[in-house]
């Protein structure tokens, strides 16, 4: 070998550094525990999931409340997160700080994905948003007058300025394209998630409370777990029941869910038709409370008029319930074959499939059979693989940020 011959590989100092792993920051600053309802807990379950399944060179740097991050430790076990500083004003005031606070430390992000539907005003790296339904424009007499009017405006900003948007459902993604115009190419369907519960730890023994507790509280049941707002249709369920007949006159309907517009209503109903005393009104209660409650009922009765997934239909069925549900939205791509469906509003439909799974032989067992196989379709390790694709996409080979990062030191 020649000495005198120049060296033609790079010098150790000259040597391109390995390229630093994709960020991606996900805004939860909206999500405020206890109060957002189902939101909380699948956008949760969605992310813990993905943790153990992060590739090597992608990594998720969560913005929360502090508060969230209290109620929900496994964030942070392989997730970075920045908790976000808890200020008064409410909705106002968040949508301040994603502005200013949010946008100032995301600023090295390669794609900050907004989870709650909208983008902030100021935005200082590219975005992606998940709507979860089309609701406030296409059922908005359902909101408050200012809440309508900010969604009406927000949500087209946010689907314009998204690079992908995300939903739940085909259905949300039908109406992405009918209603904002989204083409098909930037619409991506990440289903919500389910994670059933162990059977260790729900108890199988005969007698055990958390399987027979429900069924001597309440005798026969159907459930219903929704907040009682108008467009889930509580009344309906109500309605069905004072139609089953005298040889049903056992069944009893149990609601859970926070107390809404709808709560006097129902109550009022019941008294109405002589069935109050087959009417009972829970309140939130544990999970553990209402996966007995699933597990015992004769069905789960869902006549919502609006959905842009339906996620207590697919728990019920994963937890072996069978499933009564209304033919809007996104129910019947969910329910599949594994429920019996009933036109929105149409009482007697939903009273005749009641009374076909209490009365006949053998259908109940076959749609236990058929839901838990629906169920799995949507285990949230599946959402979550999926979600992570969607995340390698934003952030692949044209990546808009350096391969060296940046600070990301707080600003002063």
């Amino acid at each position: 070998m020649n000495a005198n011959r120049p060296a033609t590989g790079p010098r150790p100092s000259q040597a391109l550094a390995a390229p630093a792993p994709a960020v991606i920051g996900v805004n939860l600053t909206w999500l405020v525990p206890g109060v957002v309802g189902g939101s909380e807990e699948y956008t949760v379950r969605l992310l813990e999931a993905a943790g153990p399944r992060l590739p090597a060179d992608t990594r998720l740097r969560l913005y929360a409340r502090p508060d969230l991050l209290e109620a929900h430790p496994g964030l942070g076990e392989y997730h970075e997160v920045v908790p976000a500083p808890i200020r008064p004003g409410g909705r106002a005031a968040r949508v301040a700080q994603e502005a200013t606070w949010l946008a100032e430390r995301s600023r090295d992000d390669d794609v900050v994905h907004h989870a709650g539907g909208t983008v902030p005003i100021r935005r200082t790296a590219p975005v992606a948003v998940t709507v979860h339904d089309l609701q406030p424009l296409d059922q908005p007499a359902n909101f408050h007058p200012v809440k309508r009017r900010w969604l009406a405006w927000s949500l087209p900003r946010a689907v314009a300025a998204a690079r992908l948007v995300l939903c739940p459902s085909h259905h949300t993604g039908d109406r992405l394209r009918a209603v904002l115009g989204v083409p098909a190419d930037r619409i991506r369907v990440v289903h919500h998630g389910h994670r059933p519960p162990s059977t260790e730890s729900l108890g199988d023994a005969p007698g055990d409370a958390a399987v027979d507790g429900p069924v001597r509280r309440f005798g026969r049941y159907v459930l219903y777990p929704a907040i009682t707002y108008p467009h889930k249709r509580h009344v309906d369920v109500v309605r069905a029941l004072a139609r089953l007949g005298p040889d049903l006159d056992d069944l009893a309907v149990v609601f859970t869910g926070r107390p809404g517009p709808e709560t006097d209503a129902v109550a009022a109903e019941a008294g109405r038709l002589g069935v109050a005393n087959r009417v009972n009104q829970l309140g939130r209660v544990p999970w553990s409370e209402l996966a007995a409650l699933y597990r015992s009922a004769v069905a789960l009765v869902f006549p919502s008029a609006y959905e842009g997934f339906g996620n207590p239909a697919v728990e019920a069925m994963g937890l072996g319930c069978p499933v009564v549900a209304s033919d809007a939205g996104a129910l019947p791509e969910v329910v599949g074959d594994a429920g019996l469906l009933a036109p929105v509003g149409d009482v007697d439909a939903i009273a005749a499939a009641i009374r076909r799974i209490a009365t006949e032989p053998g259908l109940a067992d076959v749609m236990r059979t058929r839901g838990r196989a629906r169920a799995a379709e949507f285990d949230v390790d599946i959402a979550a693989d999926r979600l992570l694709s969607v995340y390698r996409e934003l952030a692949g080979p044209s990546r808009p940020r350096s391969a060296v990062r940046r600070s990301t030191a707080p600003p002063p």
